[in-house]
């Protein structure tokens, strides 16, 4: 289960059209979040490409 504070960073980037950075193991992927759902979240990236990441792979957020 994620940690309540990645729904909050995910939540304020789609909201606030804020761009982060989302660790996981051997990647990190830069966008804004499009759609966040219960067990993944959808990022669009700095190409304009969508990017899906299940929510129980993030390591750590940052925002940018």
């Amino acid at each position: 289960m994620p940690l309540p504070i990645f729904i909050s960073l995910l939540e304020s980037s789609r909201l606030e059209q804020q761009q982060i950075s989302i660790y996981i193991t051997h990647a990190t992927l830069q966008g804004i979040v499009s759609n966040l759902h219960p067990d993944a979240v959808e990022l669009r990236t700095n190409d304009g490409k969508r990017c899906v990441v299940a929510l129980d792979k993030i390591e750590a957020i940052i925002t940018l």
